[in-house]
């Protein structure tokens, strides 16, 4: 089964943010051990990486981000996934939007992320890390 990531997990993972750090783990390691083929959105890793910029050094960030590639395939965001994210008039927030081209673009069967309001007009559905982990 394919899912896309969205960058609130992974950050929860990396800063270990309690109370969403291990339930957000145990997404990644669905991908870690094979149960699950994720994606993360190239944009979304380019945030990441803005966020991540002054808790880590650029050493740490390189080695998070290689584990996480390691487990996790990356999700193009080209132009055929912005004009398409530019047609959607049902986002408030175009990143989100965004998310949601590339998740199609994978034939991800679900998004997981923290803000599943944010996805409430995504062609794909959005799911808590907790709703996910129960269907597994």
């Amino acid at each position: 089964m394919d899912i896309l990531i969205d960058a609130n997990i992974i950050l929860d993972v990396f800063f270990q943010r309690s109370p969403f750090y291990e339930k957000s783990l145990q997404i990644l390691q669905y991908c870690e051990n094979g149960r699950v083929e994720g994606f993360v959105s190239a944009h979304s890793v380019t945030t990441m990486w803005y966020v991540l910029r002054h808790e880590f050094s650029l050493e740490e960030r390189r080695k998070m981000f290689k584990l996480v590639f390691s487990w996790c395939r990356i999700a193009s965001v080209g132009q055929g996934e912005l004009l398409s994210a530019l047609d959607h008039n049902d986002f408030s927030d175009f990143e989100d939007c965004v998310q949601d081209e590339c998740a199609s673009s994978v034939h991800a069967r679900y998004i997981i992320t923290r803000n599943k309001k944010d996805f409430a007009h995504s062609k794909i559905p959005a799911l808590l890390p907790a709703e996910f982990i129960r269907l597994m």
